[in-house]
């Protein structure tokens, strides 16, 4: 029978070795048998784990020690400054609307529980409720009275006229299956004496195709940014008495990308000349590609990535590339369209060799990511804590500064002159410290403390950026954040069949990431640019997410192309080269 995960235990090193003499002496009471009894079971939970199973050595310290996070506990506001930190400081200069105690609120002359109308004196603060304007997306239907109209006598004083008030929105909320079916049953007539068929036509409001766009773009979403699964998706639809199978899904939604590929391809000259960048990438399963690894001789090059570039500028541009090249591979591509007379791209990352550009490194100005660093002392904490406190203190001080300057909307210029009043001595201090520990022997230069320190210096230019150019970033969580969905579909769906699944599973995600980061709804915008697939293809920078709507109305469809535009198909016919 298996063993549940024990629970992290908590003991210093000096109580255990005071259990271990006073069991060999045979003196223990009630209460250090109850603190011996947890012990053992780790034990014997550990022996039989190491034997039984594979587990990860960081799964193994999570479970035993328990789950440890970067963040600091906030420190309590001080009272003398009025501010209570919590209910406790005094009365006067509190800014608290509670009466001082032993008196009464001044009464408004209505019942207790109740206050006039308009009035927001007691209103809950997060109540949870959204206003009726957050649902932009919602279908609008305007309800008119039956009865009355405006200019009508007013029938309960019969002396006024009716005019138009403001409306009252109440909203309803229905569902529905991902895939809704509906059958339509054509009568037919045949000829008693010819044998002709007259069929009975479709409703002209019906599509005459099977699958509806609608479908198609919902599917994409589903897959792309929830990370379901297409079997997962066919087992819920089968529940529902409308199977939809995984192949038919995949054909759908290859579609989409079809009608979608020449924006992805135009967005990488536009994400080029941007000014900022942010770049991170993890792990990528390509069930060909593994096929590959295993081949006698196996491939130069083994490894699957999955790259996020973000570019920040007039417009933010999420970008994802999936196959065995680097991050930094990846940027070299990207900035082979920059234009060379533009000043170097503010490139932030986390330092790796792996993600640095090597043919176009002259374009790119390198910023490293702070936080990073300070990871590598949180980890250190519990060993050294008075060393790492040091280096942590500094950085949250850096970060107090920049959470001013975000509270005062300061412009990139305001922001640098800002961080180089205050926080340049903080960073210089810093600096000076650890150097002086290396100087004076107190740390050793290939422990692991010195490593963390080592990596600071040694990147300590690029850290520091933000206190030599206007808008350098100080960290890399918003690349991190953008990998969380490639994350969460790699959790659910786990691996691509070959590269050109990975082709199209780019496109949609950078292209759903792009329209979230524009707030711009992407189940209209796919669905626009599949209904306007040879104007896409004309013309692909008319049809990005902030500008599609000026071009969606125009009956571009009837114009003739040059060209036709070329199938995104598994059989290689493609517009243009997959990534390998």
């Amino acid at each position: 029978m298996p063993m549940k995960e024990p629970q992290p235990i908590e003991i210093e090193e000096a109580e255990v070795e005071q259990l271990i003499e006073k069991a060999e002496q045979g003196t223990l009471n009630a209460a250090e048998q109850k603190r011996l009894v947890p012990l053992l079971k780790t034990l014997v939970w550990l022996e039989r784990t190491l034997l039984e199973t594979r587990i990860s050595l960081s799964k193994l310290k999570r479970i035993l020690f328990g789950k440890k996070t970067e963040k600091r506990p906030r420190k309590p506001k001080d009272p003398g400054n009025g501010e209570d930190g919590g209910g406790h400081g005094s009365d006067e200069g509190s800014g608290s609307n509670d009466p001082p105690a032993g008196t009464t609120a001044p009464s408004s002359g209505m019942p207790e529980g109740e206050q006039p109308r308009g009035s927001n004196t007691n209103k809950p603060r997060g109540h949870g409720r959204r206003a009726a304007a957050d649902y932009h997306g919602a279908t609008t239907v305007c309800c008119t009275h039956d009865a009355y109209r405006p200019g009508d006598r007013c029938p309960l004083c019969e002396r006024g006229q009716l005019y138009l008030f403001r409306s009252l929105v109440r909203l309803r909320f229905t569902g529905q299956p991902l895939a809704l079916v509906t059958r339509f049953e054509l009568e037919q007539l045949r000829c008693g004496t010819c044998g002709a068929l007259w069929v009975a036509p479709m409703p002209s409001e019906v599509s005459q195709e099977t699958y509806d766009v609608s479908l198609k773009v919902n599917l994409a979403l589903a897959h792309y940014h929830l990370g379901l699964p297409f079997k997962r998706i066919e087992s819920f639809q089968a529940m529902l008495g409308m199977p939809l199978s995984d192949a038919t899904q995949w054909d759908l939604v290859e579609q989409v990308a079809d009608s979608s590929y020449p924006v992805y391809e135009y967005l990488k000259t536009l994400g080029a000349n941007q000014p900022l960048v942010y770049q991170d990438d993890t792990g990528a399963r390509i069930l060909s590609m593994i096929q590959e690894n295993r081949t006698d001789p196996p491939p130069p090059r083994t490894g699957m990535y999955t790259t996020v570039l973000q570019f920040e500028g007039e417009q933010s541009i999420c970008l994802y590339f999936t196959g065995r090249q680097h991050a930094g591979e990846n940027l070299d591509d990207i900035l082979a369209h920059r234009d060379p007379d533009l000043p170097p791209i503010q490139w932030m990352s986390d330092g790796l060799a792996a993600n640095t550009p090597t043919q176009h490194q002259d374009q790119a100005l390198d910023i490293n990511c702070i936080v990073h660093g300070r990871r590598k002392l949180v980890e250190l904490e519990d060993y050294f804590p008075n060393e790492s406190a040091q280096v942590i203190e500094a950085i949250a001080k850096v970060y107090e500064h920049e959470t001013e300057c975000k509270k005062q909307r300061l412009t990139p210029d305001q922001r640098l002159a800002y961080h180089q009043q205050h926080s340049r001595a903080v960073m210089g201090d810093l600096k000076a410290w650890m150097e002086k520990q290396f100087e004076d022997r107190c740390v050793e230069p290939n422990s692991r403390l010195g490593g963390a320190f080592d990596y600071l210096l040694k990147r300590w230019k690029p850290l520091t950026r933000f206190l030599e150019v206007p808008g350098a970033p100080l960290d890399n969580n918003t690349a991190e954040r953008a990998l969380k969905m490639i994350l969460r579909l790699r959790k659910n769906s786990l691996f691509y069949a070959n590269p050109h699944g990975a082709y199209v599973g780019d496109i949609l995600t950078s292209l759903i990431e792009t329209c979230r980061l524009a707030r711009i709804n992407p189940l209209d915008y796919l669905t626009a640019l599949m209904e306007n697939r040879p104007a896409v293809f004309r013309d692909p920078g008319a049809w990005l997410p902030w500008n599609y709507r000026d071009h969606r109305d125009v009956e571009s469809a009837s114009l003739p192309l040059r060209h036709p535009p070329p199938v995104l198909g598994q059989s290689g016919n493609l517009g243009v080269a997959v990534p390998q």
